[in-house]
């Protein structure tokens, strides 16, 4: 009954087409990985969020089809073949951190490729306690890998000197996000190295590219699912003050 609600909502917003396209690989993607992080949360309901509650987007989960596809796009770039394609970029992209993890899905499908560390940031309560439980299962079947999951504040949030992949499902305004971008650059000052941003609806991408960042690559599909991915290497000049 869920999905049929979330169908006719998606059509009565967008289109038939996007509705389709969506509530397919949502219940595709619910079984393969075995969650259940469809039902999309306003956060306004939830107990003491954060100060920045009303810079936030209500939850929902990232597209399984954009998620796969872009993931897979890391992993090739990265892998020894692929690389003559991008000469100068990074070699390896193995510490993943996401922006408003939500109920963990974007963690769940990152496990399954070549990410060994994936951390999650949310500054809902109940968000975190579901993405731990859900990220149970992925934490037994990859030992190996390290999992966290955190409550904090986006703009609190103090990056780690080996992160090098940034996720965003436009999980906030522009001005959070020009806060966030700060961040990410105070970090690369810190510690200069080679990032990528993977950023599921990006609307605020202008923010990024006048950071500095170089699109590198653009995923459509009926104009309102997309993705992109920026790189910013450490070449680079860093300028916080443009943001």
């Amino acid at each position: 009954m869920y999905y049929l609600r979330y169908f006719i909502y998606i059509a009565v917003n967008w289109n038939l087409k996007v509705a389709w396209f969506t509530i397919k690989h949502e219940m595709r993607g619910e079984r393969k990985y075995g969650l259940n992080t469809s039902k999309i949360a306003d956060i306004k309901k939830f107990s003491k969020p954060g100060v920045n509650i009303e810079h936030a987007e209500n939850y929902q989960g990232a597209n399984y089809y954009l998620l796969e596809e872009v993931f897979a796009f890391i992993q090739n770039i990265t892998a020894e073949e692929e690389t003559k394609n991008f000469p100068g970029k990074i070699r390896s992209v193995n510490n993943l951190l996401d922006y408003g993890c939500g109920k963990g899905r974007v963690l769940a499908v990152a496990s399954c490729f070549d990410f060994k560390k994936i951390t999650g940031i949310d500054f809902v309560n109940e968000l975190c306690k579901a993405a731990r439980k859900n990220i149970i299962p992925f934490q037994q079947e990859f030992p190996e890998k390290i999992f966290n999951v955190i409550k904090t504040d986006a703009v609190d949030y103090v990056i780690e000197n080996d992160t090098n992949t940034f996720f965003f499902f436009n999980p906030f305004d522009e001005i959070v996000m020009q806060a966030v971008v700060k961040n990410i650059l105070l970090s690369l000052k810190n510690n200069p190295r080679e990032v990528y941003v993977i950023y599921i609806n990006p609307v605020h991408k202008e923010i990024f590219l006048s950071a500095g960042f170089e699109q590198i690559y653009h995923l459509e599909k009926l104009h309102y699912i997309q993705v992109s991915v920026f790189i910013k290497s450490v070449e680079d000049d860093i300028h916080i003050g443009s943001v």
